[in-house]
């Protein structure tokens, strides 16, 4: 069986539509189609999983195909069984308001979404961090170079450094080596004294430390660097070296611990932020980089809910909880009919998110460190070539006002990369006023509207 295409489609009469095709958004969809709204998943990926269900790029038409997990097979499986409406390859670029959207499809058309309610279940990205280097060709994130081991069969290198915090490291790592690639070493910012902290909470949840365990025993080979940050990429043409140190409680480097290895691509996992875009374009409050929502998984926005990662980095299984809860929950706004007892589902989603709170404490809460690797002329804006320097002779108080002063966060990436960096550059918690288009969209689309 294959996914339907887009021309088949119809958006009319739509009591819930979903943006984004992750395992939150999959799960989000059925659970209000199974409660009796008629649904419409928009997602901008060729076909669904998102990023944790990449599939091979041959296997974009399968219903269930046999690179992904067996929940993934089964949940994706399930999805192309259903009556849900999905609008693979299509992306939301603006909302009219909070029942209409505007989306762009591959090939230039663009179209509108009308619906009772609304569920974002739009993803999270790697967090960048800036150091002397990091804009060399062959310096990536570990989820890019996962996205290109599992879509396309690709390596970025043949010798490759992984630098970060948190598990994340560990699949990457694994995956990277299983397709041929030398993994030279693999940079882990937390200390062993850390996890021995938090071990007493660990021990709740025993599932996630096998697994941990099982992918520690198929890195033997691959030498692992407890507490250790990478400090700068060096290179011609591309990246040919890499200097890692060792790494202070804030994961500042300290001076005098260098190590330099030769490498042809470096790879940096240091945490993930939420997608939300078009939640704060919606006026959806926001809870530090995530989208606040309550037990049921409703914003500050009558009849839009949010699901998965947009919520805070949590994985797949926490992200199918929340998306089944938000279905649920916005067939029953959209409909007027209760959605019955969903007690079970909201304590599964308390106990998983207490595993999340575990490795925020452990991985991503607040290190400043990270942000004095930058130097003068590196630059933090990619887009527009803005330094950490020219941010600094700016002297802006917010990066509203900074964007306006020296175009940064004004490029095609309108400011997801270098939003953060900025933020913590001028030592604030704000980010960039959103605006319209959330995404590029070509010109003739925008004058059609």
């Amino acid at each position: 069986m294959s996914t339907p295409s887009i021309a088949t489609m119809s958006t009319d009469g739509l009591d819930v539509v979903v943006v984004g095709g992750g395992p939150a958004g999959i799960a989000a969809a059925l659970a209000a189609s199974r409660g009796g709204a008629k649904v419409a998943l928009v997602d901008e990926y060729a076909a669904p999983g998102g990023q944790i269900w990449r599939r091979s790029f041959r296997e974009v038409g399968d219903a269930e195909p046999a690179s992904l997990p067996a929940v993934g097979r089964s949940v994706v499986g399930e999805l192309a069984r259903s009556g849900v409406q999905v609008l693979s390859g299509t992306s939301v670029w603006a909302a009219r308001d909070a029942r209409t959207l505007l989306f762009a499809r591959q090939d230039g058309s663009t179209g509108e979404l009308r619906a009772r309610a609304l569920v974002l279940a739009t993803g999270a990205y790697d967090r960048p961090v800036a150091f002397p280097g990091w804009t060399l060709p062959g310096v990536i994130t570990a989820g890019a170079a996962q996205a290109l081991a599992k879509g396309q069969g690709v390596l970025p290198g043949k010798r490759i450094l992984l630098a970060g915090a948190g598990p994340f490291l560990l699949p990457v790592a694994t995956q990277l080596a299983r397709s041929g690639a030398t993994v030279v070493a693999v940079a882990e910012a937390t200390r062993r004294r850390d996890w021995v902290g938090a071990a007493p909470r660990m021990l709740a949840y025993p599932q996630r430390l096998v697994e941990y365990v099982g992918y520690r025993g198929r890195m033997r080979s691959i030498p692992f660097r407890w507490g250790t940050v990478l400090v700068r990429a060096e290179g011609g043409e591309r990246v040919e070296r890499a200097t890692l140190a060792k790494a202070a409680r804030d994961w500042s480097p300290i001076p005098g611990s260098e190590r330099s290895y030769e490498i042809d691509a470096v790879c940096t996992a240091y945490g993930f932020l939420p997608n939300v875009a078009l939640a704060r374009a919606l006026g959806c409050e926001l809870a530090g980089d995530a989208v606040a929502v309550d037990a049921d998984m409703r914003t500050s926005v009558a009849g839009v809910f949010v699901a998965g990662e947009a919520t805070g980095v949590g994985g797949s299984d926490l992200a199918l909880i929340e998306g089944e809860l938000a279905g649920a929950r916005a067939a029953e706004a959209a409909l007027g009919r209760p959605a019955g007892n969903l007690k079970s589902l909201q304590a599964k989603r308390a106990r998983a998110a207490g595993f999340v709170g575990v490795l925020d404490d452990l991985f991503f809460g607040p290190r400043p460190g990270l942000a004095t690797l930058a130097e003068p002329d590196t630059i933090l804006c990619r887009c527009e070539d803005v330094t950490a320097g020219m941010v600094d002779e700016a002297g802006a108080s917010s990066p509203s006002a900074l964007k306006i002063m020296t175009r940064c966060g004004q490029g095609p990436c309108q400011g997801r990369i270098c939003e953060r960096l900025v933020a913590e550059r001028l030592g604030t918690t704000a980010g960039y006023t959103s605006r319209t288009p959330l995404r590029p969209v070509p010109l003739p689309s925008l004058m059609e509207q």
